[in-house]
């Protein structure tokens, strides 16, 4: 859906969106009932128009700022990695990705809608056409902050204003009683601005939570799953590694200067290493998160199996409804290695052969008589069922005759086995 839109588009709803509550507003409402420019209409509107600036301002560098790209010929150090997969534990090799061919560095993931992979990748935000990666996080998270303060300001002025209206007709001063025009665009900016206030406050709220915690949107729902897998017992406990404490927490996103978190700056860090929690293995940065040991496992009961299987089902019926999936089993979300995820390393055919040997020769009948692979010849070692039934069985049809097998044959009848030489 998103896709079929321009970025463009959005950002310029967005800024019309900005303007107008900000503008209208004060050009319509606000200066005629202050008798227009002076010092009581410059002490109540001279904050609005600050806040809108940096509204403004923050808004450009989230969308202009690239949020980061990892460097060509980056490979994690080789003293730092797991050489080899330890499925029991969820550990993987080096993180990798199929579609850049190239490694990830620690919290990097690979947007299927900017179509590369993002440094310390948040989300993919359709509002400012970019991805919300390390270089940008903090512009995002200074807009989305001022935002909620313009609106919030802007909705108190209205109240005011409504206030001022009411107390004005109560002592019969209907020359204060709005036009037409003004109580249309009151109503409009009222509902506007709360709508505003209402949704970025939300995503403020849980991106506040994030930062905190030092956490992306990605990485949060990678925690959840990793605590998911530590609660059913199939990996042993693991912390996530990128939690250094509060405040610390925040200086890694505002800058280390508490008075400045809300004045626009470069983000600090290259985006490739990170600070993590004391006594935390150097290795777990490079794997993290660690992964579910079934998907680790080249079985047919596998989540992969069942992906692959679904993609290759709507390949058939749908081409780009299969590449849209394939995208996104490999976009957000996959911190797979280089080795677990190697086509070489896991075919789905090779799975399927193998089990279709494996139930050709070692599969017994209800009767408890061994049968043989399909391809050989020797029909004779298979189960007789030529055995006498009782004459009051004699009106019975051939066809369920062949099918059948009387209780007291299979409990007189002698169970063949095959030797070990067959094996």
């Amino acid at each position: 859906m998103l896709e079929s839109i321009p970025g463009k588009l959005f950002v310029i709803g967005v800024s019309l969106l900005i303007s107008f509550i900000a503008y209208s507003s004060q050009l319509v409402l606000f200066l005629p009932a202050y008798g227009g420019w002076n010092s009581t209409s410059l002490i109540m509107l001279l904050p609005l128009n600050v806040l809108v600036v940096l509204v403004f301002y923050n808004y450009y560098l989230a969308v202009s700022t690239d949020p980061g790209r990892i460097p060509s010929g980056w490979e994690p150090p080789s003293s730092l990695v797991v050489s080899k997969e330890i499925p029991s534990e969820g550990i993987t090799g080096p993180r990798y990705c199929k579609s850049c061919q190239v490694y990830k560095p620690p919290r990097s993931h690979h947007c299927r809608y900017c179509r590369r992979c993002v440094l310390k990748m948040d989300h993919h935000c359709p509002w400012i056409n970019n991805c919300v990666g390390h270089d940008n996080y903090g512009h995002f998270i200074r807009f989305i902050i001022f935002a909620d303060l313009a609106c919030f300001y802007i909705i108190s002025l209205l109240v005011g204003r409504v206030r001022a209206i009411m107390d004005a007709l109560r002592h019969f001063q209907f020359d204060a009683e709005p036009t037409t025009v003004q109580i249309i665009f009151m109503v409009l900016n009222f509902v506007f601005a709360f709508i505003v206030l209402f949704c970025v406050g939300i995503l403020t709220c849980y991106q506040l939570y994030c930062l905190s915690r030092n956490q992306s949107n990605v990485e949060a729902w990678e925690r959840g799953k990793v605590e998911d897998l530590v609660r059913r017992g199939k990996i042993p406990p693991v912390n996530y590694p990128f939690d250094i404490g509060l405040y610390r927490n925040i200086c890694e996103v505002l800058g280390t200067n508490p008075l400045f978190w809300l004045w626009p700056q470069k983000i600090q860090g290259d985006g490739l290493t990170f600070p993590v929690t004391p006594e935390t293995d150097p290795r777990l940065p490079y794997y993290w998160p660690p992964r579910d040991p079934d998907d680790l496992r080249p079985s047919i009961f596998s989540s992969k199996y069942k992906r692959q299987q679904e993609i290759q089902r709507l390949l058939k019926e749908d081409p780009d409804a299969a590449k849209a999936l394939e995208e996104d089993s490999e976009g957000y979300y996959d911190s797979g290695s280089f080795i677990s995820d190697s086509d070489a390393e896991y075919s789905i055919d090779d799975e399927e052969e193998g089990m279709r040997h494996l139930m050709n020769h070692h599969l017994y009948d209800l009767s408890g008589t061994y049968i043989e692979h399909a391809g050989k010849a020797s029909a004779s070692k298979r189960y007789n069922r030529d055995i006498s039934y009782e004459e009051g069985d004699s009106d019975s049809d051939s066809d369920s005759h062949e099918d059948t097998i009387p209780l007291y044959a299979l409990a007189s009848r002698k169970k063949s086995f095959p030797s070990s030489k067959e094996d």
